[in-house]
């Protein structure tokens, strides 16, 4: 009698782990991104803010569509603009040109939206850049 109590308790408790190993490392379940951009890496200079990053190059054509991208942008975020500061600067290795990218106060690079010249792409893009950057700062007391 003791022994079946403790198997059942011991299969009720060790059972459902064991099935959600077995699921994380069978890949039968993936996990939901609700992210628009893509994942980078990277460090700039620590500051008080979050930033909007614009590198930009004499070869970059789609970089005069995200500097008007990045001035509405500002706009619709509304009274959240104080905490963003938008910036235009050159194109280096860790930062390339044709991309936005978003940076949060202690310099880490965070997400990449790749820029276009194609006003569709481009509207489609700025309601990404625009959830993704107001769920980081709803998300954040950095800024």
């Amino acid at each position: 009698m003791k022994h079946k109590t403790v198997w059942a308790l011991l299969a009720v408790f060790l059972l459902p782990m064991g099935l959600a190993y077995a699921t994380l490392q069978m890949g039968w379940f993936t996990p939901g991104v609700s992210n628009k951009g893509e994942w980078v890496e990277g460090h700039i200079g620590q500051d008080r803010q979050w930033r909007l990053l614009l590198p930009v190059s004499d070869s970059c054509s789609p970089c005069n569509e995200g500097r008007r991208l990045l001035e509405q942008i500002d706009l619709a975020l509304g009274r959240d603009s104080q905490r963003v500061e938008v910036m235009q600067l050159a194109a280096s290795e860790q930062l390339e040109a044709g991309f936005v990218y978003i940076a949060d106060p202690p310099g880490t690079l965070i997400m990449r939206y790749p820029l276009s010249d194609d006003p569709e792409q481009s509207l489609l893009l700025g309601k990404a850049l625009l959830g993704d950057l107001r769920r980081l700062l709803k998300l954040s007391r950095a800024g």
